[in-house]
């Protein structure tokens, strides 16, 4: 029975409803046997001699593979075959030769997922993760250094969450690199995305995936063990804004326990969102990023002059104009700050900078803050 065999599948599925059978134990029963099906005929004795599994989770397994719940997990898991041929996704096992091989390396890789789009052996994936409610710093930063490494090719992963995530996937797509999202529920409940807006781009250029089984609901004890898929996919974890609680700080963890390089984007003191990436540089935990370059040179990748963003091509400004431009920044400054910069009255610099933003060049914020589009 190959990995990639329905049969296979749909024992491996069953087999892990099976109670105290987490993705590590499952993932030593299989190896054993090699066949998930051969699980069915052992005696206690012999699961035993599994790797983990001592006489209490042996004779639990012996019993539940012989019981109304094992045959009901068999129905359920034909279901889940049926479904997601449906949905066009395929269901990849770690024993498959596609599934990805960095995150077969780690303790406790998910034992199979669920796929909807494509997964290569990328030679570059890089995470980039952070806080739902970014400021319109995190915004920027999350863009510029998003957009670079995709220039570098890299793969971006994240997890398709509001915020960060979520903005890593669109600059990645406008970048033309590929992109992974890994969910904390099936992968046919895309609730960050219910009009379909983003994820039918994100599977035609990238993949969608979960361990979860299709119909799951996205609850809270879905999201942290999720988080240790995003940072087994990637050579590198990037933290753009968090708080010292927030998700991507347990993405930061798991990342340091498989041996995954962290990278922290520093912010303001005064930021509870820069507090958790700041914390992390202070402590030696990530190191601090300026520049993709920072990253890359980390891992080991060649640094090119190509990894600077685009050159920007401005559309035809007047003398004024350029220069309020030039005066503006990624940064926010206030209407009286760009006055005293570039000596204009508030007055006349309003109307350049309303001319600036039909231009797409400028774009204000509220409290009469104004930057670079």
């Amino acid at each position: 029975m190959q990995p990639s065999d329905a049969a296979f599948i749909l024992e491996l599925l069953a087999l892990s409803r099976a109670p105290s059978i987490g993705a590590a134990r499952l993932r030593a029963v299989v190896s054993f046997f090699h066949d998930p099906s051969r699980a069915r005929d052992a005696t206690p004795s012999e699961l035993m001699r599994i790797e983990g599994i001592g006489e209490q989770i042996a004779h639990s397994l012996y019993t539940y593979l012989r019981s109304a719940d094992y045959r009901a997990a068999r129905i359920a898991a034909e279901r889940q075959l049926e479904q997601a041929q449906k949905l066009g996704a395929k269901i990849l096992t770690l024993w498959d030769s596609a599934y990805p091989t960095l995150l077969k390396d780690i303790y406790d890789a998910p034992p199979y997922l669920f796929v909807r789009g494509t997964l290569t052996q990328h030679a570059l994936r890089i995470a980039v993760v952070g806080t739902r409610h970014p400021t319109e710093y995190g915004k920027n930063v999350t863009r510029k250094l998003t957009a670079a490494l995709a220039n570098a090719q890299a793969e971006i992963v994240s997890g398709l969450a509001f915020g960060i995530d979520i903005l890593a996937h669109q600059t990645a797509l406008e970048s033309g690199t590929r992109t992974l999202a890994v969910l904390g529920s099936g992968v046919d409940t895309i609730y960050t995305d219910p009009k379909g807006k983003l994820y039918p781009k994100i599977i035609e250029h990238g993949a969608i995936l979960s361990e979860e089984w299709l119909g799951t609901v996205p609850i809270a004890e879905n999201f942290p063990k999720r988080n240790r898929i995003i940072s087994g996919l990637s050579q590198g974890v990037l933290i753009v804004e968090s708080d010292v609680k927030g998700g991507a700080m347990i993405t930061a963890r798991y990342a340091l326990d498989q041996n995954r390089e962290v990278f922290a984007v520093p912010g303001s003191i005064y930021s509870h969102k820069s507090n958790g990436t700041n914390a992390l540089i202070r402590d030696s935990r990530a190191k601090l990023v300026m520049s993709a370059e920072d990253m890359l040179s980390e891992l080991h990748v060649e640094t090119r002059s190509t990894l600077e963003a685009p050159t920007l091509t401005l559309p035809d400004l007047s003398p004024e104009e350029l220069k309020v431009y030039q005066a503006l920044s990624d940064t926010p400054m206030h209407i009286d700050d760009l006055c005293d910069s570039t000596g204009l009255d508030v007055s006349d610099a309003l109307i350049i900078l309303f001319e600036l933003e039909l231009k797409n060049c400028a774009k204000q914020l509220p409290g009469k803050f104004f930057q670079r589009a």
